[in-house]
């Protein structure tokens, strides 16, 4: 076998797609749902192409760095009123999530060709702290703003995606505030990134990121930039901040369809206050309905993984 990261011919390791050291932090989510493949499995994603000096040595402050990041900040829930202000490095955030990018498309036999000699390098190299210009990261939390509980859906803590929907306009169209109506827009239109190659989203549990990889050289990137930050409602992450407040980048629909990425000015925001308010300010079946969750999730962390 030629390892994924050295290229040296090895036996291969099992390389957990997501960090065992993040699933460990989450022990109640013990089974993979393959949204791909149809198939749910009691076990973790794996890919099994990376030699033992890669996987043990050469990349694995990044899975170091990662769950110290996420247990820090987004082991717990928070509700849309929090403030959440993190201290972050750019250049681990970047690593990570291309690290966690490159095992999924490899797990899929996609196209890796933009993981050529010079990102493998930067993977594999701690002490190389220049972050890549082709490379764009956001983030936002991940908040239950809907009246329907999470395990409803599967305990999908963890989720991540290739290609993301990215839409450029509404998904509302019009909203009779007298009689509460709410129109559908009915032309939904997909944002087209020039000089994208791929594209990623993550969920953390309460933590949302997107990763976005360009075409090397590409004179659209700070245009794309732009249009990321007006358009979205996330955080665009940068080299030159160190802390950061992240705003909500969930509506009551695009929390359980993880994969769609909503303009910040969408209606459904102002849907979800709308139907929170006329509940008199809270979903109490929701709340009562948690409560019970948390004490069955006591029970589900003793599983054994």
């Amino acid at each position: 076998m030629k390892c994924a990261y050295c290229g040296k011919e090895a036996k291969g390791t099992k390389e957990h797609i997501i960090s065992r050291a993040i699933l460990n932090l989450f022990p109640e989510c013990y089974l993979t749902f393959d949204g791909a493949r149809h198939v749910i499995h009691e076990a973790d994603p794996v890919v099994k192409d990376v030699c033992e000096d890669c996987n043990k040595n050469r990349i694995s402050y990044i899975d170091n760095y990662a769950k110290e990041f996420i247990s820090r900040y987004f082991t717990r829930k928070y509700n849309e009123n929090d403030i959440v202000e993190i201290e972050y490095d750019y250049v681990m955030i970047q690593k990570m999530l291309l690290k966690y990018a490159f095992n999924d498309m490899r797990s899929h036999k996609e196209d890796c060709s933009f993981y050529d000699k010079e990102m493998l390098y930067y993977l594999m190299n701690a002490c190389d702290n220049v972050p890549k210009e082709n490379v764009t990261v956001l983030c936002g939390l991940a908040i239950n703003v809907s009246p329907m509980p999470d395990a409803m859906f599967g305990n999908l803590k963890l989720r991540w995606c290739k290609d993301p929907f990215f839409y450029s306009n509404s998904t509302i169209r019009n909203i009779d505030y007298e009689t509460g109506q709410v129109f559908l827009n009915e032309t939904v239109e997909k944002e087209e990134f020039p000089d994208l190659k791929f594209s990623y989203l993550f969920r953390f549990n309460s933590v949302q990121f997107l990763l976005l990889c360009w075409n090397k050289n590409s004179e659209k990137i700070e245009q794309n930039k732009v249009v990321l930050k007006c358009q979205y409602p996330y955080y665009l992450m940068n080299a030159n901040d160190k802390k950061a407040v992240i705003p909500l980048c969930t509506d009551e629909l695009n929390y359980h369809k993880f994969e769609h990425i909503h303009v910040r000015w969408d209606g459904l925001f102002e849907v979800g206050l709308m139907r929170k308010y006329a509940s008199g300010g809270t979903y109490g079946y929701k709340e009562s309905y948690e409560k019970e969750w948390i004490e069955e999730e006591k029970r589900i962390k003793k599983h054994p993984r």
